[in-house]
């Protein structure tokens, strides 16, 4: 009896689970804290109510926060084709979109949910970063104007803004946000380093180097200061420092470009073995990149390693041949080491063809003249150049 009473029980108890309507599992689903679990009662929702909009809205949430940005896009579209008119089902989409690095996608979903709602601001501080995201710096200051209306702007945001401005060359408009930054007290890292940004912009390298400064010590790790305070010393021409900032830079980042542009201030210091090994340390990271190859074959011509410039150059000229300087500089190769005159033409010519316009360089010693040395005075030389 006792058994019979409790599979009666177990029955019943089933069936009541079974018999819960959507919208009371609607409700335990919204209160549920863990995604696992919500998405779980949210796939009974939809089968049981599958044209319930809030429910695929919200399964999304909860698959974007497990990082499952596929899924919540699919239940946002969804959500969008259920509520075509709702437009926080767009703005919720363009979220999503934005942490894919979809931007152009989110830009499209915020404009549609500002048609929608004009009045409702953070569609359009949405929009502005994803324009910035995609580099349209004008949109992104015209949808910030638009989120701010007549409202004080806070620091946080001032220096969100401030390098849309930097980046789009309206140094004066970035500088007065950073000095509303700073008045309310911004004295971190980031405000110092777009300081630094507008003191280069404005070409006041001395302050743009004591600003990055200030961001680095306040951040010993903040790699984009360690990079524009060392091309900054490169301009100056003070290389050791460019020198010291680079190598810090590659100890926190160790990526090609950074190898690359140290071996550009060993080559400013005369250091052509060094300036070949970060060439070909950056050849390792990145070997389909044409740029290393032709620096290391400049550096090969300095250490008259003739064989070697050669091949880096071709190499530099069959990843990319849409570049000028690797003809200009195989021409040199071939003049230098052979006084192949036949060769050294037609790479020049190469080059001209693909619009190398620094005709004076070729005749500047301390530029590319060295390479061209006897045969720049020719007048077969001159007739090429000027034809």
């Amino acid at each position: 009896m006792r058994t019979f009473v409790l599979m009666m029980c177990c029955i019943l108890f089933s069936f009541s689970v079974y018999a819960q309507t959507a919208a009371q599992l609607f409700a335990q689903a919204k209160t549920e804290p863990d995604p696992h679990a919500q998405i779980k009662l949210l796939n009974r929702v939809i089968a049981k109510a599958p044209k319930m909009a809030d429910a695929y809205h919200y399964r999304g949430d909860a698959y974007r926060s497990l990082g499952r940005n596929k899924q919540a896009v699919d239940d946002y579209t969804h959500t969008i084709k259920l509520r075509p008119k709702d437009p926080f089902r767009y703005y919720a989409r363009a979220l999503v979109y934005m942490d894919m690095g979809r931007n152009a996608q989110a830009v499209s979903d915020l404009t549609r949910a500002a048609q929608l709602k004009p009045s409702y601001r953070n569609f359009y501080l949405a929009r502005a970063r994803a324009n910035a995201a995609l580099n349209n710096y004008n949109d992104a200051i015209s949808d910030y104007k638009k989120y701010l209306g007549k409202r004080k702007i806070s620091a946080d945001l001032a220096l969100e803004i401030t390098p849309v401005y930097v980046k789009s060359y309206r140094y004066p408009d970035a500088q007065r946000l950073l000095n509303t930054a700073i008045t309310q007290g911004k004295d971190n890292a980031d405000a110092h380093f777009w300081q630094g940004r507008v003191f280069s912009g404005l070409g006041k390298t001395d302050e743009a180097v004591s600003a990055y400064s200030k961001a680095v010590n306040r951040d010993n790790s903040y790699a984009q200061a360690y990079l524009f305070r060392a091309a900054a010393f490169k301009d100056m021409e003070d290389y050791p420092a460019a020198l010291e900032d680079f190598s810090k830079l590659i100890e926190l980042q160790p990526e090609a470009s950074y190898y690359n542009r140290r071996g550009l201030v060993y080559e400013e210091m005369g250091q052509f073995h060094k300036a070949a090994e970060d060439y070909s340390r950056a050849i390792e990271l990145n070997p389909k990149w044409a740029i290393p190859y032709n620096n290391r074959g400049f550096a090969k011509m300095h250490l008259k390693d003739w064989n070697g410039a050669k091949e880096d150059l071709e190499t530099a000229i069959k990843l990319d041949g849409t570049a000028p300087t690797p003809y200009i500089n195989l021409a040199g190769v071939y003049w230098l080491s052979k006084k192949d005159r036949k060769n050294a033409y037609q790479n020049v010519d190469k080059a001209l063809r693909l619009n190398f316009r620094n005709i004076e360089s070729l005749f500047d010693e301390d530029q590319k003249g060295w390479m061209f040395k006897g045969l720049n005075q020719t007048s077969g030389f001159r007739a090429l150049l000027y034809k």
